[in-house]
C-alpha cells in the first residue's frame, strides 16, 4: 500500500525570510515522520528501550500507530493506513 500514512502537508505553517509562510506538498510532509522515527530511534536505541529498533520496527510501529477517519476504507490509496499519530504509536510500543 502506497502511500503507507499520510502526515501534514496541506498549509503547513513555516519561517521564512520573510517571516513566517504556509507551504504545501511532501516536502513539507516527510519532515513529520522523518521527526517521528528520530524520536522512536532515541527512545529505543538511546534510552536503552529497544535495541532492535530498526527501519522496518519504525514502520509498523507508524502504521499500527496511525489514526483513521471515520467513513473512509483503509488502507486507503490516498491516506494509507492512516494520519501519523506519533503519541499513538508511543501507545503501541508501550502494549
Amino acid at each position: 500500500v502506497k502511500p503507507e500514512l499520510a502526515a501534514p502537508g496541506v498549509n503547513v505553517l513555516v519561517p521564512s525570510v520573510s517571516g513566517m509562510a504556509r507551504v504545501s506538498g511532501t516536502s513539507y510532509a516527510t519532515p513529520f515522520v522523518t521527526g517521528s522515527a528520530a524520536l522512536l530511534m532515541e527512545w529505543g536505541i538511546v534510552r536503552g528501550n529497544y535495541y532492535g529498533m530498526n527501519t522496518e520496527v519504525i514502520r509498523q510501529i507508524l502504521i499500527r500507530g496511525a489514526r483513521t477517519v471515520v467513513d473512509i476504507a483503509y488502507p486507503n490509496p490516498a491516506w494509507g493506513w492512516g494520519v501519523l499519530d506519533i503519541s499513538r504509536a508511543f501507545e503501541v510500543l508501550r502494549g
